[in-house]
């Protein structure tokens, strides 16, 4: 990109947007969606930088609100952290998002819930699924988080079942926001693709029984192992808390499922992030063939 473009460039993401206050509304919102109140609507969410934005776009996903640092843009460009592709797909957002704005470094610090704020801030939205709308062709995948409250986990396991060619993702007796901003970090973008429920328990048992999904549970008083189970036709995995594993309600449901991951150490199990991965990955295997059938 030549000198000349760039400085169109700039000059059109300058004309995109409106000055904004660190006083102002806009910030005020921004502030309190990575503070993640339970207040706020849940289908609202906030990434922070432009990890996310090609994702979003690609994805048609609503945004809002997009936030751009007015003294990073402004800068020399040899003290501007922003790259040639940071300028070309800052002003792809400032065309998609239905209001863009230039807010100064000191409202990006109040934003930011880190050191070192970064240079862009994006408010999306992304309804959640109605229970009786989430996938559940002959060979769904989806997995139920139960009762979890670290969010990281969360965004965690819904990149894990993602990669593993999961279908969804029903939360119940949930903790937190559905999308924290510490969950959509984490997902690294599976939260845009993945369809996300919030459900009470036995409603999604009995949707689960009713549609014939085999649960299987991760539990650590089951005496089968994960790597023994068939995956095959519709599956949910059921993941609990992280402390006090599943509720006690999954162990009755129909079909169900309960498996163990054995442990060779010292530990008692594994966190659930990491277990959540391995049961996901042996299913996605199994239901490839890569795994021989049982």
């Amino acid at each position: 990109m030549f000198r000349n473009d760039s400085a169109e460039i700039k000059n059109r993401i300058l004309s995109a947007c409106n000055v904004c206050g660190i006083s102002s509304y806009e910030v005020r919102f921004a502030k309190d969606l990575i503070s993640n109140r339970n207040s706020l609507p849940d289908d609202h969410f906030i990434c922070e930088g432009l990890w996310a934005a090609e994702r979003l776009m690609q994805r048609n996903i609503r945004v809002t609100h997009f936030f751009v640092c007015s003294d990073a843009l402004q800068s020399d460009a040899h003290e501007s952290r922003m790259t040639d592709k940071d300028m070309s797909v800052i002003l792809k957002m400032t065309e998609y998002a239905e209001a863009s704005y230039m807010i100064s470094a000191k409202a990006c610090a109040k934003i930011s819930d880190r050191d070192g704020a970064d240079i862009c801030f994006i408010i999306a939205t992304k309804p959640l699924v109605p229970l009786d709308s989430m996938p559940h062709s002959d060979d769904a995948f989806i997995m139920v988080l139960d009762g979890q409250e670290q969010p990281g986990n969360i965004g965690a396991i819904i990149r894990s079942l993602d990669c593993a060619g999961g279908s969804g993702v029903i939360l119940t007796n949930r903790r937190v926001r559905p999308y924290h901003s510490r969950m959509i970090r984490s997902s690294l973008g599976a939260a845009f693709a993945m369809p996300v429920s919030d459900a009470d328990m036995e409603e999604t048992g009995e949707w689960l029984v009713s549609n014939g999904f085999k649960a299987v549970i991760t539990d650590l008083t089951a005496d089968k192992a994960y790597y023994d189970v068939d995956y095959s036709g519709r599956i949910a995995i059921i993941a609990g808390n992280e402390h006090s594993g599943i509720s006690d309600y999954w162990r009755h449901l129909p079909a169900a499922e309960p498996v163990i991951i054995p442990m060779y150490g010292s530990c008692e199990s594994l966190n659930v992030g990491f277990a959540s991965t391995l049961v996901a990955y042996e299913a996605g295997l199994y239901r490839r063939g890569i795994r021989r059938s049982l």
